[in-house]
């Protein structure tokens, strides 16, 4: 049986991914106002990316993230001008477009790979100790998401993330001092999808890999997003890292396909208790 340490270090690495993933659909929410249903797909293209470089012998992370995240910048720019820009004062017609999409690439992906899981090997050992196991992949995978996500931290609070914080808050006085809004829309909808694709090679070693396995880390970045906010990117961190511990424990004491209930029962409870996030703040009565 694996020990606890064990199960507990795989959903610190598994939550550091997750957390990627949902710091850039909260990039898309904030600043281009969109729910982006293709986001996971995205993350698929990154663990198939991953996943052709180690066939080809190329089991390097760095690499698989390099090139997970061009490609993925470069579809997401071409569909963030093409699709979102144009229908984004439709939400109706953003959420069946990016669907349809989202659609498109596990069909296609279903004829170049195949509807059967894959997978990748993640590497002898690093370090054995007591019974817990770590990888270079995985030690490299939870660094690179950290160091990612502190690198979006610092952009967003620095002058040079002005542009999408003003286009976030109102984009005709973004538009008046001479910004080009749907140039920033659709920069940030790449730079977001190429976050999610890094999320998902580095996921990569980790998991089974299947057309659809970007459906469920959607539906869990979504629910981070909601329940932590978009305002501040290491309250997403340490959600999803709350997350995905709490998914790998009660998978470990109970049973796997208990995991997602008790996550949506947390989840729940949290909404319950504060509907607006955790990061927004409780406003006092006035008297």
């Amino acid at each position: 049986m694996t020990p606890l340490a064990q199960v507990l270090l795989d959903g610190l690495f598994t939550g550091a991914s997750f957390a990627l993933m949902a710091a850039g659909l909260a990039l898309i929410l904030g600043v281009v106002k969109v729910v982006n249903l293709s986001h996971g797909a995205f993350f698929t293209l990154g663990a198939y990316v991953a996943y052709v470089l180690d066939d080809r012998g190329v089991g390097n992370p760095f690499a698989a993230v390099f090139m997970a995240a061009v490609i993925a910048f470069a579809f997401g720019v071409f569909l963030g001008r093409s699709f979102i820009n144009p229908v984004r004062s439709h939400p109706f017609s953003v959420a069946v477009g990016s669907l349809g999409f989202a659609i498109l690439f596990e069909q296609a992906a279903q004829m170049i790979w195949g509807p059967h899981p894959i997978s990748i090997d993640p590497g002898d050992p690093w370090v054995a100790l007591g019974g817990v196991t770590l990888r270079r992949w995985g030690v490299a995978s939870f660094l690179l998401s950290l160091g990612l996500l502190g690198g979006l931290a610092f952009f967003l609070s620095s002058p040079w993330g002005l542009p999408l914080k003003l286009v976030a808050e109102d984009e005709e006085i973004a538009g008046s001092v001479g910004m080009d809004v749907e140039k920033v829309r659709y920069l940030t909808f790449g730079a977001a999808s190429a976050i999610a694709a890094v999320a998902g090679a580095l996921l990569a070693p980790a998991i089974a890999i299947s057309p659809t396995m970007g459906r469920v880390p959607l539906i869990l970045s979504l629910i981070v997003v909601i329940a932590s906010g978009m305002e501040k990117v290491w309250n997403i961190f340490f959600l999803a890292v709350g997350l995905g511990l709490l998914s790998n424990l009660s998978a470990y004491l109970l049973a796997p396909h208990w995991s997602y209930l008790l996550l949506l029962a947390v989840i729940c409870l949290l909404l319950v208790l504060r509907p607006t996030g955790l990061s927004a703040t409780v406003r006092g009565r006035d008297y």
